[in-house]
């Protein structure tokens, strides 16, 4: 694998929203947008239809933290991307979160993919604070043979109050 750093000049995919500190030797740094708490409802998905969970967003209460229990949320990045040709990238969890049983999980983002940016964050044990604006997450690019684009349709489907804007 051969990976292409998405803040340099030589990656074709872009990230919007980077500050110059987000920019590290290998990836670019994420920071939380907004945060919503993964419902428990019935997740259905076959080859024919999927129907979401869905997500009721938090706020942050007086003090500009979110409050987190163990639990899953699903986190936006206040990037947005459009993934290249011949590159592809997922996100990867920051270590400072590993080391407090935290982490993100995402999926793959394929050549072609254009928009919002989301990881799930698995709180594992104990209350986590957190603000808006904080480095979560690494956006690792790479160089990837791509058969054809993205033709997905995330965010889509029947959900329940799921909300991006």
């Amino acid at each position: 694998m051969s990976m292409i750093n998405i803040g340099g000049s030589n990656a074709t995919s872009t990230l919007s929203n980077i500050r110059s500190e987000d920019v590290q030797p290998n990836a670019v740094d994420l920071r939380v947008k907004k945060i919503l708490k993964i419902k428990d409802n019935v997740f259905t998905i076959d080859e024919d239809q999927k129907c979401h969970r869905g997500a009721e967003e938090y706020e942050p209460w007086e003090d500009g933290y979110f409050y987190l229990y163990p639990g899953a949320y699903e986190i936006i990045m206040e990037n947005e991307i459009h993934v290249g040709p011949d590159e592809a990238g997922y996100v990867i969890t920051r270590s400072t979160l590993n080391r407090n049983g935290c982490y993100l999980t995402s999926g793959l983002y394929d050549t072609g993919y254009n928009g919002v940016m989301a990881s799930v964050l698995h709180v594992t044990c104990g209350l986590m604070r957190i603000k808006p604006g904080t480095r979560v997450g690494q956006y690792l690019n790479f160089k990837a043979e791509a058969l054809h684009k993205y033709n997905g349709d995330y965010g889509k489907g029947k959900e329940h109050d799921q909300k991006y804007e």
